[in-house]
């Protein structure tokens, strides 16, 4: 099973975080791409984190082949972006189910403008640099991409 992460600039620690506290096997880093991997519910999951900024356009549109479902990570600090509505259209126009994670909880608590996204969209408040939210919302996407 395959899943991308969208992130922007100062979440890639964030990611690598995220992969130590969910127990994420890291099989190492390649330029603007991370990879790493895990077993939820049994089954094997592979995470692939491309770089959300509109200069890696063709990064994310390389990764959406075979893609089973996508975690979009809102810099909750920041609010929901015109990149970020972007990926999002780009998810909802090719049936790709996704979860939307409010990071950055701990500086800026609560959900990002609703507005910007479906209201049949999951969004799991995060701190991705302590772990927190971060299983929950793999399980809901997982339970998003087997149904």
């Amino acid at each position: 099973m395959l899943i991308e992460i969208e992130f922007h600039s100062g979440l890639k620690i964030g990611f690598e975080e995220t992969l130590k506290v969910t127990k994420i096997e890291c099989k190492g880093t390649t330029v603007s791409l991370d990879y790493g991997n895990t077993i939820i519910n049994g089954e094997k999951i592979h995470i692939f984190g491309s770089p959300g900024q509109e200069r890696f356009k063709f990064m994310r549109e390389i990764l959406s082949n075979g893609l089973n479902g996508a975690i979009v990570v809102i810099d909750n600090s920041r609010g929901v972006t015109d990149t970020d509505i972007q990926i999002m259209d780009n998810l909802n126009t090719n049936n790709i189910p996704y979860v939307v994670f409010a990071n950055k909880q701990d500086i800026s608590p609560g959900n990002p403008e609703s507005e910007y996204i479906d209201s049949h969209i999951q969004i799991i408040p995060t701190i991705a640099k302590e772990g927190e939210g971060i299983q929950e919302g793999l399980e809901i996407l997982l339970e998003l991409v087997e149904n």
